[in-house]
C-alpha cells in the first residue's frame, strides 16, 4: 500500500540522464519514494491511500535553497539601496542587535518556512543567529533545514564570544545529529569578520562530525582589503587553503571575485559555491562567474540569501537569473542551459550539501516533491522536445505556480493552502511586529 500516489504527470527526475516521463506517476510510501515511471505501468489507485490528479502539472524534486538567512524575513525593506559593508553595519547589525532573541528567531523562521513551502522550496541551507531556534521552528513547520549558527569575531545576539559561539554549535550538533529534517552545519560568518583561530577551530569541529563549512567568501572586491589577518595581495580563497580550512565539506557563498586561481584551488580541494545572483545584483557586489566555475568542475547551486538583500525567497528568481546573467556575462546563449540552470536548485543543489537522499527523483530517495502548474498563460504552450519542459520551468514559472508541497513524504501544501502553518496569521503577527517597533 502507498501513502500518496501522484497521477498524469509530466514527471521530471533531475537525474544525471535528465529523464523525464511525459504522462507518469510518482508513488510515496512513507518518507520515500517508492516507485515512478510512466503512466502505463502506474498501480491502481485501490493501492494507494490518497490519490491526487496532476494533469497539466509537473512532478519534479523540490526546490533546494543553497544560502539563506530565514530569520531575516522581517527585516524586508528594512534598510535597502545601500553597499555591502554600510548595510551590515549600519543597519542590520544593530537591528539584530537590538530586536533578537529565541521568541523573535522562532516566530520569523516560521514565517520564512511558510514562504519557502508556498514556493516549492522543500530544503534550506541556513546560517544565522539562535540557530537552535531556526532548527526547532524548521523541524515544526516541517521543513527540511541544514542549519549552522553564525559566528563571528565579536559578540552577537546569541554569543559574547566566538568561543561561545562555536560552543553553541558543538550542543547543536549534539541535539540533531540524528533528526530526520536538520542536519546541522558549521557557520563562520566570513574571512573579514573571523580571526584565523576562529575560523581553524570551527574547521575541527566540523571535520570531527563530517559537517557541511558553511561561509561568506570572496562577496565583494573589497573583502581582502578587510581581512586582517591574510597576507598581502592574497585572495581570500587563498587565505583560507593556507590556513587549511579550505576543502571538500565548504559551501562558499556568493564567489563574486573568484578567479581562475581560486577556482582551481576550489576544485582541487572539492570546495563548492551557493550562487546568489539577486542579492549581489542588489547589494551591488557584482556577477559571479558560475560558467567560469561549471568548466572548473567546482560544484554549485543557488541560494536567495536573506530576505533583507533579496527582498523575497522565491527561489525560481535565482533560477531563472543563474541562466541569464551568465548568457550575458559571456556573451552567449548556450552556456548555462535551462536544465542546467534547474538543476542547480535540485540535483546540483544536492550534491553541493552533499546529500545524495534529495534533489533527484529515484526510488529510496527521500520524498521532497513539488507539483507545479504548467499550463497558465505565461506558461503555454510547452514545446514537446526534450528541452521543452525544462525551458518552460527555468524561463516562465513562477513561486505562485507551485500547487502541491510534499516534504519528507507529508503534504505541507495542497492546492496552495499551507497545511502545518497558518498563513494569515503569521503575516498579521509580521505586520503587527514592524507597527509595534516602527511606527
Amino acid at each position: 500500500m502507498y501513502d500518496l500516489l501522484l497521477t498524469n504527470a509530466h514527471v521530471l527526475t533531475m537525474d544525471g540522464g535528465f529523464t523525464q516521463h511525459p504522462r507518469g506517476y510518482v508513488a510515496i510510501r512513507g518518507a520515500d519514494l517508492a516507485a515512478l515511471g510512466p503512466m502505463g505501468a502506474c498501480p491502481p489507485p485501490q493501492q494507494a491511500l490518497q490519490v491526487i490528479d496532476c494533469a497539466g502539472c509537473v512532478v519534479m524534486p523540490g526546490l533546494i535553497n543553497c544560502h539563506t538567512h530565514l530569520p531575516m524575513a522581517y527585516f524586508r525593506g528594512l534598510a535597502d539601496d545601500l553597499p555591502l559593508e554600510t548595510w551590515l553595519s549600519k543597519h542590520i547589525w544593530p537591528a539584530e542587535a537590538k530586536y533578537l532573541n529565541s521568541e523573535f528567531v522562532y516566530e520569523v523562521t516560521q514565517y520564512a518556512a511558510a514562504e519557502s513551502i508556498k514556493g516549492g522550496v522543500t530544503c534550506v541551507n541556513d546560517m544565522y543567529l539562535f540557530a537552535a531556534d531556526v532548527a526547532r521552528a524548521c523541524s515544526d513547520a516541517g521543513l527540511r533545514a541544514y542549519v549552522g549558527e553564525g559566528v563571528l569575531d565579536g559578540p552577537t545576539a546569541s554569543a559574547r564570544t566566538w568561543q561561545k559561539g562555536a560552543q553553541l554549535t558543538r550542543e547543536l550538533i549534539a541535539r540533531y545529529q540524528d533528526h530526520p529534517l536538520i542536519t546541522p552545519t558549521v557557520c563562520p560568518h566570513a574571512p573579514y569578520s573571523c580571526n584565523r583561530e576562529l575560523l581553524q577551530a570551527l574547521h575541527v569541529i566540523a571535520s570531527e562530525h563530517g559537517l557541511l563549512y558553511h561561509i561568506h567568501l570572496h562577496e565583494t572586491f573589497e573583502e581582502l582589503d578587510r581581512i586582517a589577518w591574510a597576507d598581502a595581495d592574497e585572495s581570500p580563497t587563498h587565505a583560507l587553503k593556507r590556513i587549511g580550512v579550505l576543502g571538500p565539506k565548504m559551501v562558499a557563498v556568493h564567489c563574486v571575485w573568484v578567479d581562475d586561481h581560486d577556482l582551481h584551488h576550489m576544485q582541487e580541494l572539492g570546495c563548492g559555491v551557493a550562487h546568489c545572483p539577486t542579492s549581489n545584483l542588489k547589494l551591488g557586489s557584482g556577477i559571479a562567474p558560475v560558467h567560469s566555475m561549471i568548466e572548473a568542475e567546482v560544484p554549485v547551486g543557488v541560494g536567495t540569501d536573506g530576505a533583507a538583500s533579496n527582498n523575497n525567497l522565491n527561489l525560481w528568481e535565482e533560477i531563472h537569473l543563474a541562466a541569464l546573467l551568465a548568457k550575458g556575462v559571456y556573451k552567449s546563449p548556450d552556456v548555462v542551459p535551462a536544465r542546467m540552470a534547474l538543476s542547480f536548485a535540485t540535483s546540483r543543489a544536492a550534491s553541493l550539501l552533499q546529500s545524495d537522499a534529495i534533489g533527484v527523483l529515484a526510488p529510496g530517495k527521500r520524498a521532497d516533491v513539488i507539483v507545479v502548474e504548467v499550463n497558465g498563460l505565461h506558461a503555454t504552450p510547452t514545446y514537446p522536445h526534450d528541452d521543452g519542459i525544462y525551458s518552460t520551468l527555468t524561463y516562465c514559472s513562477q513561486a505562485a505556480d507551485v500547487r502541491d508541497t510534499i516534504i519528507h513524504g507529508k503534504l505541507q501544501m495542497r492546492n496552495r493552502q499551507l497545511l502545518g502553518l497558518d498563513e494569515e496569521q503569521l503575516k498579521a503577527k509580521a505586520r503587527a511586529w514592524v507597527a509595534k517597533n516602527f511606527s
